[in-house]
């Protein structure tokens, strides 16, 4: 069995403290031979409901925050009737109050419906209040949500789609698989990186065979996102895209990467690596563990290797 704890390094974070982690990540620049807006999505790995605009990173420095004794639906009202400013930032709030009122089991089902009701009255609405709105009803595990979630990756907003994505990997419900399929060989790079992650969620036997296409694509971080996903469902298919992602002479090649990503990629890869128990290519991690320059590359490498040799 995979090890699921030792898959990603995001592990123990909250999805409100992934959104605030990820801000600063969420620029990146364009594929060359991709045409439209992949620069809103980041350049490597895709993690859950992370792929948000740098705007956001702003407005979090800025301290933009509403009180917090305010409740879902409060933020929700305000949306329907509050200014141009107090709508959008509103909107972005919901998803964080949304998180905790479900973690503590606060939501009314009356609450959902209303929900679905302003999402879809807001096609015509301010970008980023839609955009939010949709990373909201993420945060609700309701089988209400995924019909307009779905509608919504018809969008013609980029973001709102990568978001639609990134809430219905977070519903489990199979209806999603057929639309999210079709966008994982979208023209746009960051559409099918984040359409190929959201896929990996879903316990569906269609699923194996797009992320295996996906271990094809031309794009880099598609590929480690098929093969991230393909491990963390137990299948060693994605193994050869690991060791990609563990070669740091491969990845110093490509320019439109800075350091610090190209060692967040081989963290993941290290220990996607161990928790499939794959050893074929234990001796690259060995030399990462002795002489990688990034003490964070080393430690992942160590922790590996010192898990195996328990074994």
């Amino acid at each position: 069995m995979i090890d699921e704890e030792n898959l990603s390094p995001a592990n123990e974070d909250s999805p409100e403290d992934n959104l605030r982690r990820i801000a600063d990540e969420a620029t990146g620049p364009i594929d060359s031979e991709d045409t439209t807006r992949s620069r809103l999505v980041s350049q490597f790995v895709v993690f859950p409901v992370a792929i948000i605009l740098v705007g956001l990173g702003i407005y979090l420095l800025l301290g933009l925050l509403t009180s917090e004794d305010r409740i879902a639906r409060d933020y929700l009202d305000t949306i329907r009737v509050g200014g141009i400013n107090s709508r959008w930032q509103a909107a972005y709030e919901l998803p964080k109050v949304l998180a905790e009122e479900q973690k503590k089991g606060e939501i009314n089902p009356g609450f959902v419906a209303e929900l679905v009701r302003v999402f879809d009255s807001s096609r015509n609405d301010d970008v980023r209040v839609r955009r939010y709105l949709a990373l909201a009803m993420g945060m609700i595990k309701d089988s209400r949500c995924v019909p307009p979630l779905i509608q919504a990756l018809e969008d013609p907003d980029d973001e709102t789609k990568i978001y639609a994505m990134m809430s219905l990997s977070s519903q489990d419900d199979n209806r999603a698989v057929a639309p999210l399929t079709g966008l994982a060989v979208h023209t746009d790079s960051g559409i099918r990186k984040a359409a190929v992650w959201s896929l990996g969620k879903f316990d569906d036997d269609r699923v194996l065979a797009v992320l295996v296409t996906a271990l094809a694509d031309r794009t880099p971080d598609v590929r480690w996102n098929a093969a991230l996903q393909l491990a963390a469902s137990g299948s060693s298919k994605g193994t050869e895209i690991l060791g990609e992602m563990v070669n740091r002479t491969f990845l110093s090649g490509l320019r439109e990467m800075n350091d610090e990503q190209r060692s967040e990629v081989m963290i993941q890869g290290i220990r996607a690596l161990g928790a499939l128990k794959e050893r074929t290519l234990e001796s690259r991690i060995q030399a990462l563990k002795a002489d990688d320059p990034n003490l964070k590359v080393r430690q992942a490498a160590i922790e590996v290797i010192n898990a195996w040799a328990e074994e």
